[in-house]
């Protein structure tokens, strides 16, 4: 599959500001591809993940990872003060440790030592063969991503939305786990710790249907240009033309 070709048209059929990103789950034994470089110090996958839309391509040990509920994400432990719910509860996350508890040990994860490295590099680069593509977008971006799954067969998607562990669990892991399409809204961790825009959220798209989507998405041109221009609504309220045309993004 040509990666570059697939990223630019992704990027153009949806207007996103930020490239997408492949991830790639590297077993342990196998090797990391030389174009990729492992971060001098501790980081989140999130932030990973962000570095990478500036155009690095990074290889995260998920031992290495600095966020707490992290590394289980990837099969690696996780601190004691986690697994008893302390640190969310101390965070206010939680009303209770058990609440916390409860909602992280839900959490989709990969099986215990099956994850050596993360990848995470631009799709546009070609580096990898991605387990999953993660995009970052508006919520209209997300509703298409998200619609190429009914296209063909009307199916509705099963989402395990999740509020905390979002990037590396909720989209990640979810996404290639259940290979479904799978949307975040960030949580805690990486709306703190990245630059991650209050009005942006997540998609995950697994990476063997990643072609699917695209031409799904080369099908939808006409009603995508039909929501960007607001034309029902413009030909219902005619006189609010000039408003509509003020707050279009430029």
């Amino acid at each position: 599959m040509n990666y570059v070709e697939i990223a630019k048209k992704l990027k153009d059929l949806l207007g996103l500001d930020k490239p997408p990103i492949a991830v790639k789950f590297v077993k342990p034994g196998e090797p990391v591809p030389e174009a990729f470089q492992i971060p001098g110090k501790k980081i989140r996958f999130c932030q990973a993940v962000m570095e990478a839309t500036w155009g690095k391509a990074l290889a995260v040990i998920p031992t290495e990872m600095a966020c707490g509920p992290g590394p289980g994400s990837f099969g690696a432990p996780v601190k004691e003060r986690v697994l008893k719910g302390e640190v969310h509860y101390s965070l206010g996350l939680f009303e209770k440790p058990e609440a916390a508890i409860r909602c992280l040990g839900s959490n989709t994860k990969m099986m215990p030592g099956s994850v050596a490295y993360v990848l995470v590099a631009p799709l546009e680069r070609g580096l990898i063969d991605p387990d999953t593509v993660i995009l970052r977008v508006l919520p209209e971006q997300a509703m298409w991503l998200c619609h190429t799954w009914a296209y063909s067969e009307g199916n509705h998607l099963k989402m395990d939305l999740q509020t905390e562990a979002s990037f590396c669990s909720g989209v990640t892991v979810s996404s290639y786990l259940k290979n479904e399409i799978q949307i975040g809204l960030g949580c805690y961790g990486s709306r703190t710790s990245t630059d991650l825009g209050r009005n942006e959220m997540l998609v995950g798209i697994p990476g063997s249907i990643l072609g699917k989507v695209v031409e799904v998405l080369e099908r939808l041109g006409k009603p995508m240009l039909d929501s960007k221009s607001k034309r029902i609504y413009l030909e219902s309220y005619p006189e609010n033309k000039d408003e509509v045309l003020v707050s279009k993004p430029s």
